[in-house]
């Protein structure tokens, strides 16, 4: 395992090699606003509450995909909402990810108390299969030692799955826009939309600036469009100063109370108070059509979209 370097530590002093030393260690690569790591998060708490007691280390190491989430305040809050107990440092230059050559968000490396990296996971599941490897590294040493449940696998569950949406970035670096003549970059400009969008594609209507990760709404009533094809629908919002509200509507409709989003409230609208994720639509079932976020009071931030694509199985 390469050598755990960073500056501003969360929960812990820094765990230099020597403290590290005869531990089993789950390095966990992560980001506070990937919606796919906060699904891990669950497993990652479950883990750390059976066997912290043990010669056990959870390691996040909160290597950001966008700029907002290099502040330590940010970061800061988002470990008190998830949760989040273990030790955690900050790669805002991706030094640690870069040492571990790695690519993904999230991914897991496991590490055997020799400090050999034996197993390693990417992205979301897995779950059972990381624990049975973690109890077992810790068994080496814990000969006849009796040990808790392995955790249930979240997937496999029977329901029907397919390809969504793919993940849309709304920064003119990685997103691509429907309007004719595209982003105009680096300014503030009047953009048009009356049609009907095309599959998996975004549009802005109103006036917006476009930077290179995100795309700020420059007065009320300027729109973001997205036509899309999920079972959830999630969007990585910042407020352009204290705070800002969004109204949201599924083909010119308030979401109906079945497929609303958590962060939407009865009126179809979103309070961003912080840069985060917000979940937008989440249903039993697929969805598709058209979502519309509109500037209602002061000026929003749109980084990227993800999506899920599971419907649940039927009881």
């Amino acid at each position: 395992m390469p050598p755990i370097t960073g500056d501003t530590w969360f929960n812990s002093k820094p765990l230099t090699p020597d403290k590290l030393k005869g531990a089993v260690v789950l390095v966990d690569f992560w980001t506070y606003s990937c919606v796919n790591c906060q699904r891990t998060l669950s497993y990652l708490r479950d883990w750390w509450a059976k066997y912290k007691s043990k010669d056990f280390i959870l390691l996040g190491v909160h290597s950001p995909e966008f700029e907002f989430e290099k502040d330590p305040e940010n970061v800061r809050a988002a470990m008190k909402k998830f949760g989040v107990e273990w030790p955690v440092v900050l790669d805002n230059d991706h030094d640690i990810w870069d040492a571990f050559a790695n690519h993904y968000w999230p991914a897991k490396y496991l590490v055997n108390r020799a400090g050999e990296i034996v197993y390693t996971h990417f992205g979301e599941g897995g779950y059972a299969e990381t624990e049975r490897k973690i109890q077992e590294l810790l068994a080496e040493g814990e000969e006849g030692a009796k040990w808790p449940t392995i955790a249930v696998e979240e997937h496999g569950h029977g329901g029907v799955c397919f390809v969504p949406t793919p993940e849309t970035y709304c920064g003119y670096t990685r997103g691509q826009l429907a309007n004719e003549g595209g982003y105009q970059e680096n300014e503030e400009a009047d953009y048009r939309w009356d049609s009907e969008l095309p599959e998996n594609s975004i549009a802005l209507d109103g006036r917006f600036f476009a930077a290179t990760e995100y795309i700020e709404s420059g007065a009320e009533g300027a729109s973001l469009r997205l036509r899309f094809r999920a079972t959830e629908v999630n969007l990585v919002m910042r407020p352009a100063e204290k705070e800002a509200r969004v109204s949201v509507t599924l083909n010119g409709d308030v979401p109906d109370p079945i497929v609303r989003g958590h962060d939407v409230d009865e009126n179809g609208d979103v309070l961003i108070r912080m840069p985060n994720l917000y979940n937008l639509l989440k249903s039993d079932g697929l969805m598709e059509g058209t979502l519309r976020i509109r500037a209602v009071e002061g000026n929003f931030q749109a980084y990227a979209f993800t999506f899920s694509g599971c419907m649940e199985p039927e009881k």
